[in-house]
């Protein structure tokens, strides 16, 4: 793990000195400029005029180099500090190392039961299927057990005569006898 250093070890490339002054370094380090000259550097907001200008351009192109680099190298830090301590230096915390994993707390409470639902819709009946399909004719059945044998008419043993018109039937046993 990285650790950052109290001082950036740098000093300010110029800080404002008396009107007409040259620029000097100071005891501290510091180039002390006149306040004309740091007027001038305070109201700028525009380097177009570098690259407009060859002459200043070739004299001033790895100055140039180097401010950018600088300045990529500051957006590079800018983003880090925001993704690790975020955009509210009050609420920022550095992290220290993962402490020991805590023990379980107690159960809460059983939450109380909540209300009735409301009744659903009712659903739709379906509807009724169409007719199945007539079925094939059934074969045809095997041939029934042969009857039993009919009884002699004489068994019945009815015995009669009657007479229709001239004629008279005569019956004996059941069976016919005669016709007169």
């Amino acid at each position: 793990m990285a650790s950052i250093n109290n001082n950036i070890r740098g000093k300010k490339l110029f800080k404002e000195g008396t009107s007409g002054s040259f620029a000097s370094k100071g005891s501290d380090g510091e180039i002390t400029v006149s306040k004309e000259i740091s007027d001038q550097l305070a109201s700028l907001d525009d380097i177009s005029s570098i690259f407009n200008d060859d002459n200043l351009f070739q004299v001033n192109k790895f100055l140039v180099k180097q401010i950018e680099d600088l300045r990529s190298d500051v957006e590079e830090l800018h983003g880090f500090i925001i993704n690790a301590f975020g955009r509210d230096s009050s609420a920022a915390a550095s992290q220290g190392a993962r402490g020991a994993t805590g023990s379980t707390g107690s159960a809460g409470a059983t939450g109380g039961q909540g209300p009735k639902g409301n009744t659903g819709a009712a659903g739709t009946n379906g509807t009724n299927g169409s007719p199945g399909a007539r079925g094939a004719t059934g074969s045809t059945g095997s041939a029934g057990a042969t009857g039993a044998a009919g009884s002699d008419a004489s068994v019945s043993g009815a015995s009669t005569n009657f007479t229709i018109g001239k004629t008279t039937y005569t019956f004996k046993n059941g069976l016919l006898e005669a016709v007169r």
